[in-house]
């Protein structure tokens, strides 16, 4: 079985030894720039980038792209100073022997070739196979509108963060961020446009993401918020490749990373570029993937249910694997009759997909705006609410009241 290999990089010594070896590796071209040699392994399909200048060593993000289309890719060192953290990267001296080369890069194509693997995969079934030592990615996501989405995440990670657990909360909403909103923070930063280059540049320190994220106080517990992008236009700058690397990264530091996603899953036409074009809703696939959990809000009415429907039909026809679990929010008999729960429970086994139905939020819009206004979630401003218990029922929580005394939040950039 033979082996194409595009060269990057000019060095004419590696492939003479190349095609002078005359074994499985065969050179189909040589490029002196990263962007025609990143167009040549997507177009022609090869098996192997060999990476033979130091300089020219593509992004993260494409780096990803390429294995992603079963491309393997290899960095030639001239010495060991070169040594970079590029994950998923085979790291050769640039001296080694053919037969020694030749046979690092034959195990690393099969590898990428093997039937429904992936690094996702390989992650998710190592989360599973150490519960013990890895925490649990959980994402909201939504038909397109506004059924609560945030809110619910919101108070779902701090909610899971007041019984004690080590919870991280990322906004990685494209379209509308708002979680920095409902906690008072002003952040123009963009906690998780930070977190994208310090992945996209090989580190995976947790201590440099941690001082991406805010740590905000809330009661007598902290959560850690990554805090979405202000403006929409700006939604370039969130990777989903280093995003999902991201939330993987927390997760083997903390028991818990909520996510709160945009709606949109429907991908942009591939046109017709030197490289991949960038996609816009990369995010919320990617994120979906890589969750243990996903929960879908859907909003209880004649509106939001159709809504859900169509977008859970759009999910399994392009993602077939993915389960989500539904929540019915803004419950109430103005907007599904009398009794909510049985209407709604009937309607959804009639029309609906077959999805369990994990949560019946009540419609109490007084509290929701309270919070919003006074920039805290429900555990501040309304601890014996309906609506936070049914929240903390949904994180596996029983009801108990908090003190009465409450703490005032502080909120502070981790060092």
């Amino acid at each position: 079985m033979s082996i194409s290999v595009v060269v990057l990089g000019d060095k004419e010594s590696i492939v003479r030894e190349i095609e002078s070896y005359q074994g499985e590796l065969i050179v189909t071209r040589v490029c002196s720039e990263t962007a025609e040699a990143i167009a040549a392994c997507l177009t022609a399909i090869a098996d192997v980038l060999l990476i033979a200048d130091a300089q020219q060593v593509p992004p993260m993000e494409q780096i990803e792209e390429l294995m992603g289309n079963g491309t393997a890719v290899v960095y030639l060192l001239e010495n060991s100073t070169e040594l970079s953290p590029l994950p998923d990267v085979l790291q050769l001296p640039v001296d080694i022997a053919m037969s020694d080369l030749e046979e690092r890069i034959t195990a690393t194509v099969h590898s990428l070739k093997i039937p429904e693997s992936s690094p996702i995969d390989d992650q998710r079934s190592a989360g599973k196979s150490e519960p013990s030592t890895q925490g649990k990615i959980v994402c909201f996501w939504s038909a397109p509108g506004s059924p609560g989405r945030s809110t619910l995440a919101l108070n779902y990670a701090v909610e899971a963060a007041a019984t004690g657990k080590s919870v991280v909360l990322l906004d990685a909403d494209t379209y509308a961020a708002s979680i920095s909103i409902q906690l008072g923070l002003m952040d123009e930063s963009a906690s998780v446009a930070q977190i994208c280059r310090i992945m996209d540049s090989g580190s995976t320190d947790i201590n440099r993401l941690n001082a991406a994220c805010s740590l905000v106080q809330v009661g007598d517990t902290t959560v850690r918020v990554g805090t979405g992008i202000p403006r929409s236009s700006r939604w370039p700058e969130v990777r989903a490749s280093a995003l999902r690397r991201a939330a993987l990264v927390f997760r083997e530091h903390y028991d818990l990373v909520v996510l709160d996603i945009a709606p949109h899953i429907a991908m942009d036409e591939q046109l017709s570029f030197d490289t991949q074009a960038p996609q816009r809703n990369a995010v919320t696939v990617e994120v979906l993937r890589c969750s243990d959990e996903i929960f879908m809000v859907v909003q209880s009415d004649s509106i939001g249910i159709p809504r859900a429907i169509r977008a859970i039909d759009e999910l399994e026809e392009n993602h077939p694997e993915l389960r989500p679990k539904i929540i019915f929010n803004r419950v109430s008999v103005s907007s599904s009759g009398r009794s909510p729960k049985r209407r709604l429970s009937e309607a959804w086994d009639r029309f609906g997909p077959m999805h369990d139905v994990v949560g019946f939020l009540p419609n109490d819009s007084a509290v929701c705006s309270a919070s919003v206004l006074a920039g805290s979630p429900l555990l501040e401003i309304a601890p014996k609410s309906s609506l936070r218990t049914e929240i903390r029922s949904l994180a596996g929580i029983k009801s108990t009241d908090l003190p009465k005394n409450r703490i005032t939040r502080r909120f502070s950039k981790s060092a």
